[in-house]
Parts: C-alpha cells; sequence; structure tokens
C-alpha cells in the first residue's frame, strides 16, 4: 500500500511539472513573438522616412526654376503638368509659314514691334527747336543805344528793350528811333532799387505806370511788357503778381541769363552759347538777357555771328506772347 501511494505521488508531481513546462513555453514563445513584431515594426518607421527627404528635392528643384524666370509661384496642378508645358518653348523660335496654326503666336510678335515702333518714334521724329530767339536788352536807353540799333540793322534783327523812365528822358530820340525800326519797347521801373521798388505792389504798379506814360508821350505807344528790376524772382510776391496783372501788364522774365553785367567781356557770348545748347530741346521762346552797355555791344557781333550761322531768326516779344517768367 506504501508503495502505491509513493507511486502515485510521483506520477501527479511529474503531470504539474510538466504542465508548468508546457505553460513556461507557451509564455516564452508569446513574449518571442511580440518581440519580432515589435523588431519589424521598428524596421519598417525609416523606410517611411526615408521617402520624404528623397521626393522633397525633386519638387522644390522645378519651383526655384520657374521662379527665376517667372518670378511668381505656380499651383500644384501645374507643378504635376512640366511635360504639358515643356514642348511650348520649342514652337516659339522655329517660325513657319503654316496658316493657321501659327497664328497665336504672330500677334506676340507683331505687338512687341509696335511697342518697339512706339518707343522709337521720339528718336526718329524730335521736336525741331525754335528758330527764332528774343534779345531783350534791360537798363536803357543808354549813349550806345543808336550803336546797338546800327548794328542789329546790319543783321537785319529786331530786339526788345526794357527802358528806365530818367534814361527815357536822357536819350529820348533812341527811344523813338527803335520804335521806327519796329523793336519792341517795354517798361523796366524808374528807380532801379529793390528796397524803393519792392516797397508795396503800390510802388510796382506805380513806377511801371509812370514809364509807360513816358514812353507814351514820346512816341504815341501804350505798352504793356514790362521787366522787373533784378528780375520777378524772388522779389515779386503773389499779391504783386496779381497787381501788376490786374493793371494790364505782361511780366517778363528770361532763360538765358548772359552774365555780361559780370563777365564784360567775350565770355558772355561763350555763356549764351552754352545755355542755348541747352535750351534747343526746350519748347520755349528763347529769350536773352542783355544790357545796354558799351562793354555788350563790343562783343555783340560774335553772337550775332553764332546764332545767324545756326539758323536763327532775331524778333521782337509781343503782346499776343506768352510770358518767359522765373517763378
Amino acid at each position: 500500500m506504501a508503495s502505491t501511494k509513493k507511486t502515485g505521488k510521483g506520477s501527479i508531481v511529474k503531470i504539474i511539472a510538466l504542465f508548468g513546462f508546457i505553460v513556461l513555453l507557451l509564455f516564452y514563445s508569446f513574449f518571442l513573438l511580440k518581440s519580432k513584431f515589435l523588431l519589424e515594426a521598428n524596421a519598417s518607421e525609416p523606410a517611411i522616412e526615408t521617402k520624404v527627404p528623397v521626393d522633397a528635392p525633386e519638387k522644390t528643384e522645378p519651383i526655384d526654376d520657374d521662379l527665376k524666370v517667372d518670378d511668381k509661384p505656380k499651383s500644384n496642378s501645374d507643378e504635376e503638368k512640366p511635360t504639358e508645358e515643356e514642348p511650348a518653348p520649342t514652337t516659339e523660335p522655329t517660325v513657319e509659314p503654316a496658316p493657321v496654326t501659327v497664328n497665336p503666336t504672330t500677334p506676340e510678335v507683331e505687338d512687341e514691334q509696335e511697342v518697339d515702333e512706339e518707343q522709337e518714334a521720339p528718336k526718329e521724329t524730335p521736336a525741331p527747336p525754335s528758330r527764332a530767339v528774343y534779345l531783350t536788352f534791360d537798363d536803357g536807353p543808354h549813349k550806345v543805344s543808336k550803336d546797338i540799333l546800327a548794328l542789329l540793322d546790319q543783321y537785319d534783327a529786331k530786339a526788345t528793350f526794357f527802358m528806365l523812365d530818367n534814361n527815357i528822358k536822357h536819350y529820348p530820340d533812341a527811344v523813338k528811333e527803335m520804335v521806327n525800326k519796329g523793336h519792341s519797347v517795354g517798361l523796366h521801373g524808374v528807380t532801379h532799387d529793390k528796397n524803393k521798388f519792392y516797397q508795396s505792389s503800390k510802388s510796382v504798379v506805380g513806377e511801371m505806370d509812370q514809364t509807360q506814360q513816358t514812353i507814351l508821350e514820346l512816341t504815341g505807344i501804350e505798352t504793356d511788357l514790362i521787366r522787373t528790376p533784378f528780375g520777378s524772382s524772388p522779389y515779386m510776391t503773389d499779391g504783386y503778381k496779381a497787381a501788376v496783372e490786374t493793371a494790364g501788364y505782361k511780366m517778363w522774365d528770361w532763360n538765358i541769363d548772359s552774365r555780361d553785367w559780370q563777365f564784360r567781356d567775350s565770355r558772355y557770348v561763350d555763356s549764351v552759347i552754352e545755355q542755348l545748347n541747352k535750351l534747343n530741346r526746350a519748347n520755349q521762346p528763347i529769350v536773352i538777357l542783355l544790357h545796354e552797355r558799351p562793354e555788350t555791344l563790343a562783343h555783340l557781333p560774335k553772337l550775332l555771328d553764332y546764332l545767324k550761322a545756326q539758323g536763327y531768326e532775331f524778333k521782337a516779344l509781343d503782346s499776343s506772347m506768352h510770358p518767359i517768367q522765373l517763378f
């Protein structure tokens, strides 16, 4: 009996041990399979990441090239159709006499030709410079006035003389000769003193009125051409300008200052020529400031010779013209 009990207990222990071994084997197999699955999952992740950097440069490079040419980004639909847009440049350089198929490209060529023709038009048809020049003499009349008039006669030249009241009274015969020979006479005031002349709008108009009356009594001409001492800028205020306009005067300045008052030699002629070359393309009358001085008269033939050789015609200012003004 004792032996049979021992054998029964031994078989039970063996069965329990075998069952435990099987359970351990199952757990081991489970963990082995689980670790293998995790390794496979981790191994698959790098394959997904490597696709992004490989494809990215291929997508950005064409966009950069397009930006260099068109200077604008393209939509995703445009990126997906590179092969459809590539043949387009090949059709433009090949100019074929096809009647219908090449019509879409011909308007572009014609438009470019029209634009080029418009751009070249100013070069082909430049505005011709004015062939008239207006010599104006200030501060007269003077003892050399008749000599100036005689010289102008030799060149069949007309000029304009802006004169001072006191000088008119000292050289009345010169003023009469100016009018008789077809020159224009204008007003330059009485005092030629900026502190007195520009004291008020009444002083400006008053000096011009006095000079106008003197010329009217002497020649029978009531001129409305005036030039203020030292020019209109900066002394003629808006109120002064309105006053002389209301009085019926037309105020003239100049666009070429000979600076004969400064040089007092032949350099003033060179100064005029230099300024004249810059004004050849200007759409305005050429008005040259001179003075009735012996030094101006001495070199005036040189200036007249140059202007005549250039084809200019010497004319006098008149009331119908729009004045040149410094402001």
